[in-house]
């Protein structure tokens, strides 16, 4: 009996011991309320265009601003350094585009990058796409964006990628027209910004959700 009992303090002591391992290496705390993502913002936007075609990219232009005004959870930092998670920080950027209208591209289909400022913390790269232009029932453009975040921290490479979709048409949120020199204008109508981009995530590498 005196074996016995021995057996069971040695046992005893090892899962103390064992319990106060585990503890000084907690659980990740659960994430913050960041998903589903909060809308992107877009607080300017002006296009030009020739009312006929075929024309060129020198003829027409497209300038917006976007941003992403949330900060979103990039990974977890060590327990070290007190826990909890770093995040990608707020990004606003200005895109400017020029497209053409042809035989071969009759939407006026274009991708560029965008100008975001960027921070020692956090990477932000922006994209914009023209996916279609048309005039029929009225003039609107469809565009799509995407926003990448980059952080090195902690020896860890975090990473999301997220992206959106956004409508914008002559009556509804664009005002504008052509001119008797035949050039056509439109920007955003009176009252109806921010217009907003809701975004879904594509990629992720870390504090997933």
């Amino acid at each position: 009996m005196k074996f016995r009992n021995s057996v069971l303090i040695l046992l005893s002591g090892f899962l103390s011991q064992s319990n106060i391992a585990l503890s000084e290496d907690p659980p990740l705390p659960p994430l913050p309320p960041w998903y589903p993502l909060k809308p992107w913002e877009v607080s300017s936007f002006h296009a030009s265009n020739p009312q006929d075609s075929p024309y060129s990219a020198n003829a027409t232009s497209l300038e917006l601003t976007i941003a992403n005004p949330s900060w979103i959870p990039a990974g977890p930092a060590p327990h070290a350094s007190g826990g909890g998670y770093v995040v990608f920080q707020n990004s606003t950027a200005s895109c400017v585009l020029h497209w053409k209208e042809d035989a071969e591209t009759p939407y006026g289909n274009l991708k560029g990058t965008c100008d975001s400022p960027q921070t020692d913390a956090t990477r932000s790269e922006w994209n914009i796409t023209i996916n279609q232009i048309h005039d029929e029932p009225a003039h609107y453009m469809d565009l799509s964006f995407s926003l990448a975040y980059h952080m090195y921290v902690y020896g860890t490479d975090m990473y999301k990628m997220m992206s959106g979709f956004l409508h914008v048409q002559l009556g509804e949120n664009l005002d504008g027209g052509c001119d008797e020199d035949g050039l056509c204008s439109y920007s955003l109508k009176n009252g109806s910004t921010p217009l907003l981009v809701q975004p879904t995530l594509q990629e992720c590498r870390s504090a997933c959700g």
